[in-house]
């Protein structure tokens, strides 16, 4: 799942019910509305797009996100290295298997 959460934790997030979100998870529901397309979107910091497998990219729309890196692109080479380096760290032990 995207960013490592259960479907619990993104029924949640998104309020989509976890049982939908399994349903979508698991192909076993085909369509989704319109505005859990939306809510599942927003939650996760993607495009409706990106779900919908007409993106690859993923959409940085967290204003979180967009402010650190308007601040990062105003930072020395060395400063902007070592966060693209703490940032790769992070994703890669977020994508680490749970047990």
């Amino acid at each position: 799942m995207l960013r490592g959460w259960t479907q619990e934790q993104l029924a949640t997030e998104s309020r989509v019910p976890a049982a939908v979100i399994s349903h979508f998870e698991t192909g076993t529901r085909q369509r989704a509305s319109a505005a859990n397309l939306v809510k599942l979107a927003k939650a996760l910091s993607v495009s409706v797009d990106y779900l919908l497998g007409r993106s690859d990219e993923v959409d940085l729309r967290d204003d979180r996100v967009q402010a650190t890196f308007r601040r990062l692109s105003d930072a020395p080479a060395d400063t902007i290295e070592r966060a693209v380096k703490v940032v790769e760290a992070l994703l890669d032990q977020d994508m680490e298997p749970k047990e």
